[in-house]
């Protein structure tokens, strides 16, 4: 599937010139064009090649070139790249569903499924500590926090990748209350990009989780989606994990700020509610990948 935005046009372009400027042929043919016509020869182009070609059978410039090109109609300055080009692969294939400017123009909804009023989108697979997985059909994989760690985190500081590419298990650490936590996909793929856009505004990484806050993109390796949750098994899984929440913050020490809500939910923004020891020991056993492994 391609995006929506992505776009053709037919464009032409003289082979000689300095600068190339890419005219579309619907806005071409004005009457005042050399390239088209015997006038070509007074061009200061032509004029400059030592040994000019003979001119096409119309009479027209032989360093007139035509050729297939794409670009966004979205984006606010349309860019020609050449069709044959993978500057716009990620139009060309679903990953356009995670683009800045489609999420920003088309406003995608879908209906969400809910578990104890935390958001679990259906489609996607789920890791024992609190990632997930997007494998479309192309092959494209993303990868990100679900929303179950974003209330716990609440308003981010800082993101930093620890890799960028390569065949990695994909790292990142996320500052919130001053302390730096790191999330790790548990399984190995080929990381191929990374959402650098975060690093300017990582407050997306918990207020948009499963669309704009994305944080890796990849292609899936033989190990990628193993031990992963999807359905029943995700659901099930998701209202343990809150009844787990409930147990270890009863566990409150003598003037903690309250991190119960009403509803049996913890407080959103938990990571900024606890004192460092104690939100280090609360993100090992619930997000660790090596305390997820003993889970599944």
């Amino acid at each position: 599937m391609t995006c929506p935005f992505l776009q053709e046009a037919q464009v032409k372009y003289c082979r000689t010139a300095t600068v190339r400027k890419l005219i579309p042929l619907a806005q071409s043919g004005q009457s005042d064009e050399k390239c088209i016509s015997a006038e070509h020869r007074t061009c200061k182009v032509f004029q400059a090649q030592r040994s000019p070609e003979e001119a096409g059978p119309d009479g027209s410039c032989p360093y007139l070139r035509e050729s297939l090109m794409q670009y966004c109609s979205a984006a606010p300055v349309a860019q020609m790249v050449p069709y044959s080009e993978s500057l716009l692969s990620r139009c060309g294939n679903d990953s356009f569903r995670y683009c800045e400017l489609y999420l920003a123009m088309a406003q995608p909804s879908k209906p969400v499924e809910e578990v104890d009023g935390f958001a679990l989108p259906s489609g996607l697979r789920y890791t024992a500590n609190h990632m997930w997985l997007d494998v479309s059909e192309d092959g494209v994989c993303h990868v990100g926090i679900d929303s179950y760690l974003s209330r716990v985190l609440g308003p981010l500081e800082r993101l930093t990748y620890v890799q960028t590419k390569g065949r990695h298990r994909p790292t990142a650490v996320l500052t919130a209350a001053g302390v730096d936590l790191e999330v790790t996909f548990p399984n190995p793929l080929q990381l191929t990009a990374c959402n650098l856009y975060l690093r300017a505004h990582p407050s997306r990484i918990t207020s948009e989780p499963y669309s704009a806050g994305w944080l890796f993109e990849g292609q899936p390796l033989a190990e990628t989606t193993d031990n992963l949750m999807d359905g029943i098994a995700a659901r099930d899984w998701m209202e343990q994990e809150q009844r787990r929440m409930t147990e270890f913050l009863q566990q409150e020490q003598p003037g903690q700020p309250r991190t119960l809500a009403d509803g049996g939910q913890f407080a959103p923004g938990l990571a900024h509610r606890l004192e460092r020891e104690r939100l280090l020991v609360l993100f090992h056993e619930f997000f660790s990948p090596y305390a997820s492994r003993k889970r599944v």
